[in-house]
Formats: structure tokens, C-alpha cells, sequence
């Protein structure tokens, strides 16, 4: 029989990077490029419309956007049609996310979702802990040595033990 060959991790990796270039742009669903023009609205909506209700019109805003370089999923500039359906959508996005999650806490049968704030530090049980007035390690008893301690756990176990290998003594 054949011994399969050798996996060479290295290799694979250059291959896959390769594969990577090769694939192209990332798509979109729908099978679009990603232009990264619904995560800047996304991230910067309030920004937009405070831009809008102070007399800018979206026009001059997706103006704007496309002089530093957003376009189009087909590469065409931002038009104000364009950008107001994005707008749209992140709306849409975030009223049926706010839904869903409205729906989610109301629902007993679900665990609660833990706040993100910030991160608990991670603490020693009470056992661990030394005591704060003593920063002496603690004492090791002396008189039990690492053999007196396996005999004595073996004899615990005699009842467990066949008894071929019970204790001789």
C-alpha cells in the first residue's frame, strides 16, 4: 500500500495567498464588489444628515463622497439617488434589528445577553487566594512525603482495585 504524501503546510499556504489574488475583489451578496459605501453610511449616519439638515443637499454630499473615492458598486460616481438608498437601507437595517431584538428580550425562554461594557478582570476562586495579612507561602507538611501520599490514596482505592493488585504486604 502507498504511503500518502507529505503535507507541506508552507506550500499550502503559498497556494492558498495565490488563490486569494487570483479569486478577486471580494463580492457583495448578489455577487457585487464591495465598494465600502454601506458600511461608511453605516458607521457615519448621524454625520450625513446632520450634513443634510445644514443646508447641504445630497446631491453636494455624494459630490463629496466621490471625490474621496466612493463609487458605485459598478464604478459609476455616487449620484444623490445612490446615496439616499443606502441611507434607506441602514434605516431599514437598523428598525428590523432594533425588531428583533425587541422580540428577542421579550422572550423568557432565552438567556439574557450580557451588557458590553467593560471587560470583568479575571480573579482567583476563594480558595487560592492567600490571605491579605499573610504573603507567606503556606506551609507544606513536612512529615507527608510524596510516597506516604500515594499510599494513602491507594488505599482509598482498595475496593476498587482487583484483587491481583491489592497491597501486598
Amino acid at each position: 500500500m502507498l504511503k500518502p504524501p507529505r503535507l507541506d503546510l508552507r506550500r499550502l499556504e503559498r497556494e492558498l495567498v495565490l488563490a486569494a489574488d487570483a479569486r478577486g475583489p471580494k463580492l457583495a451578496p448578489g455577487g457585487r464588489p464591495v465598494t465600502g459605501l454601506m458600511a461608511l453610511v453605516r458607521e457615519n449616519l448621524d454625520a450625513l444628515v446632520a450634513l443634510q439638515a445644514g443646508g447641504s443637499t445630497w446631491k453636494e454630499i455624494a459630490a463629496g463622497l466621490t471625490a474621496q473615492g466612493y463609487k458605485t458598486a459598478d464604478g459609476r460616481p455616487l449620484t444623490d439617488t445612490d446615496l439616499t438608498g443606502v441611507i434607506s437601507s441602514v434605516r431599514r437595517q437598523a428598525k428590523r434589528d432594533a425588531a428583533r431584538a425587541a422580540t428577542r428580550q421579550s422572550r423568557l425562554d432565552l438567556p439574557q445577553r450580557a451588557p458590553h461594557g467593560p471587560e470583568r478582570r479575571l480573579s482567583l476562586s476563594a480558595d487560592l487566594v492567600s490571605s491579605a495579612s499573610s504573603h507567606d507561602p503556606p506551609a507544606i507538611d513536612a512529615s507527608a512525603s510524596e510516597e506516604a501520599i500515594r499510599r494513602e490514596n491507594l488505599d482509598k482505592l482498595q475496593d476498587l482495585l482487583k484483587p491481583s493488585l491489592s497491597k501486598k504486604d
